[in-house]
């Protein structure tokens, strides 16, 4: 899909045709016979490990054939492992050494020519955590610095820079390279990443992981507290607001230079949709032992964040119940007067890990507040107050999808027949539309109605699915 095949397609004469028959045939009765020595585990070939890695380079996306040469492997490294461990001998930790880099070396080969083999990408996986057991081994022993450590992660970094240069968008790569910062801190990926985006923008491979890298570098909970107590309530965001700003910029400049590019504006939409933060807008339902509260966007796992008090006693929660944007609670019955709901982020309460969710499972500002409920024989009336340090920080966020609300409608003016602004921009109104429900619910209508005049705009220049259920989105208000 993005210039590079798995494999390329040749026209062959029926010579080529035949000799790859006949070699198709030589697979099959080495397969055969491999089969048979793997179930029965009788007449071994004298070197397995030479037997396994024909094997692997005849089938190389055969994945018995590495658990083959994996269990061959592991005997090794024991016997070698034990006798380093019981008398530091030199020549058991360079059998070691070489019988490791080999192996690393066999499987380079192999993916450089199948670069999009999952065997041989789980294969490696497999040889780096054993690397670092062997490493774990030789610093319990090495007292007197007699061994190196072999530290396969930092070249493993190495190979995955060389083959993204290859296949800047090779997946099997990224998940790789993705799955060593799990395990290590030696990637630098915010470095790396921008560095991938800045040599193309249209990488949307680059991108993702991004936005991976960020998410699970910002998000734990330690970070969190920390952004807390230096950017006050901001720091509440999956991602700083300071290095937000920055990002946004990297991705505007990569819009105007690739307008058409569809990658770039997911991007964008990812980096102005995670700080959306969400709360509630409105009390639907009262009675005598439930209560239905409506937040300005979907939520799930709010089952602890609120508390209920009725004439200040504190009413037992039996069950929150969430159905899109509403969540309705249902508490012991008695007679309601006058209701008080708290809602608690509890990240911002207690610095917790396990904290309430919005719909996408990345933005976590949540804005507390506290419900008064009055209830007449007309009904009820209610008033929801918001601190003002979340007051302001809602703004400031309203102030930033203005901003890149504005940046958009400017790439329209260029780009008045593309239609990847106009869906941009209509998913930038959405945003701001659940913001502004939290400022201020009746200034809605004004951005429903400049959305559904950009609706028109799209359905002009794209009759399709996409412009038609944005049409429909934006109808329903």
């Amino acid at each position: 899909m993005h210039g590079q095949s798995k494999s390329k397609t040749e026209t062959l004469s029926e010579e080529e045709i035949k000799q790859r028959a006949e070699k198709g045939q030589q697979i099959l009765d080495s397969l055969h016979y491999f089969f048979k020595v793997r179930k029965n585990q009788v007449n071994q070939p004298e070197d397995q490990l030479a037997f396994s890695e024909l094997m692997a380079k005849l089938c190389p996306e055969i994945a018995t054939i590495y658990n083959y040469r994996r269990e061959v492997l592991q005997t090794k490294f024991d016997h070698l492992g034990g006798l380093l461990k019981e008398s530091k001998s030199i020549d058991a930790y360079k059998q070691l050494l070489k019988l490791i880099q080999s192996e690393f070396m066999l499987i380079a080969i192999l993916l450089k020519q199948h670069p999009k083999s999952y065997t041989l990408w789980t294969h490696r996986q497999w040889m780096v955590l054993r690397s670092q057991e062997i490493d774990s081994l030789i610093n319990s022993i090495n007292q007197d610095d007699q061994f190196k450590l072999i530290e396969a992660i930092r070249q493993e970094y190495e190979l995955c820079s060389k083959m993204l240069d290859r296949d800047e968008r090779n997946f099997h790569v990224w998940n790789y390279r993705n799955w060593l910062s799990s395990i290590s801190a030696f990637g630098k990926e915010d470095e790396f990443t921008k560095k991938k985006i800045e040599q193309n923008f249209s990488n949307f491979s680059a991108y993702h992981f991004r936005s991976k890298y960020f998410m699970k570098n910002y998000n734990q909970s330690e970070n969190i507290l920390e952004r807390i107590k230096t950017e006050q309530i901001l720091g509440l965001l999956p991602l700083p607001f300071n290095r937000l700003k920055e990002e946004t910029e990297l991705i505007q400049q990569a819009i105007y230079i690739q307008p058409k590019e569809h990658g770039v504006y997911l991007y964008h939409r990812w980096l102005a949709g995670v700080v959306q933060p969400y709360g509630v807008t409105k009390v639907e339902k009262v009675s005598n032992n439930s209560i239905t509260l409506s937040f300005n966007r979907a939520v799930t796992n709010v089952e602890n964040t609120f508390e209920i008090f009725n004439k200040e006693n504190a009413l037992k929660i039996i069950n929150v119940r969430v159905e899109g944007s509403n969540a309705i609670i249902s508490f012991e019955e008695q007679q309601v007067d006058n209701l008080k709901i708290k809602i608690h982020n509890q990240i911002y309460e207690n610095g917790s890990l396990e904290t309430t969710m919005s719909e996408d499972e990345s933005s976590k500002f949540l804005i507390p507040s506290e419900i008064d409920i009055t209830i007449n024989n007309e009904g009820f009336t209610f008033t929801n107050t918001t601190q003002k340090e979340f007051q302001d920080a809602t703004q400031e966020i309203y102030k930033y999808l203005d901003e890149n609300i504005d940046f958009i409608k400017q790439v329209i003016e260029e780009e008045k027949e593309n239609r990847f602004p106009y869906i941009q921009l209509l998913y930038l109104l959405q945003f701001k539309l659940r913001t502004q429900r939290l400022i201020d619910e009746s200034k809605t209508s004004e951005i429903i109605k400049e959305a559904l005049q950009h609706c028109q705009q799209l359905k002009k220049i794209q009759n399709d699915h996409q412009a038609q259920f944005l049409y429909d989105f934006w109808s329903q208000f």
